[in-house]
């Protein structure tokens, strides 16, 4: 059994993990559980950002002639809003990085959403797959350390025998 790991050669190939003796196992395992909290921690805030995104794009659907002058709640935080009237209908404000704003009209608006929500959910694709893989890898990882604490407790009875 093979596994992708940081203590790969710098080859990239695999590290057969029955060749590792119990510290090497253990040093696999704590790099993998690493870096599976890192990884899950990343595919949340795609996750989330995916959904503010789509949010958005939703908020950009209620902007219309009939709704010009109307009363509205704007965020300040994700948490509060104040009152406002919706007076510009043809423009909006747009986050374009992290914190970054930029005026846009409706159509270019919608259109860096759709980009911005399309990229963000192949990024999500693509960490949710390397998480799959290191979490396929640490099972191995597991299953060997079982192995090996079996024939140790096998071995210790044996030799308790004798």
């Amino acid at each position: 059994m093979s596994v992708s790991t940081p203590q790969s050669d710098p080859s990239g190939r695999h590290v057969d993990v029955n060749t590792l003796n119990w510290e090497q196992l253990n040093q696999v395992h704590q790099s993998l559980q690493a870096d599976i909290q890192n990884i899950t921690t990343s595919y949340g805030s795609l996750r989330l950002a995916v959904g503010r995104f789509k949010t958005s794009q939703e908020c950009l659907k209620d902007i219309s002639n009939d709704n010009k002058d109307k009363d509205i709640l704007v965020p300040l935080t994700s948490s509060l809003y104040i009152p406002g009237k919706l007076k510009d209908i043809n423009k909006v404000i747009v986050e374009v990085g992290d914190k970054f704003y930029v005026e846009k009209d409706i159509k270019d608006a919608k259109d860096f959403l759709g980009r911005k929500v399309d990229d963000l959910e192949k990024r999500v694709k693509t960490v949710g797959d390397v998480l799959s893989r290191k979490n396929q890898d640490i099972q191995v990882v597991n299953m060997v350390r079982r192995a090996r604490a079996q024939e140790a407790l096998k071995a210790q009875a044996k030799a308790n025998k004798g």
